[in-house]
């Protein structure tokens, strides 16, 4: 298996074991869910809060992207 393969194994299993840990570990603690945050900053059926939802995917999606194609 090649380097890049193996990076990017790494990456999606990492991110998956933060996802299991971190997203119980937060409503453990009593941190409100991303749509309870969406609904109070914008309000119920706001079309803006899926546009930033969208903006936020899309910057996490190519920091991911970014970050992994400089360790590889």
């Amino acid at each position: 298996m090649n380097k890049r393969k193996k990076t990017l194994i790494l990456t999606f299993v990492m991110a998956f074991l933060a996802t299991a840990i971190a997203l119980p570990m937060l409503s453990a603690l009593g941190v409100p869910s991303f749509s309870v945050v969406l609904v109070s900053l914008f309000g119920g059926g706001n079309i803006l809060a899926l546009i930033f939802s969208l903006i936020l995917i899309l910057s996490i999606g190519l920091g991911v992207g970014k970050l992994t194609k400089s360790f590889t």
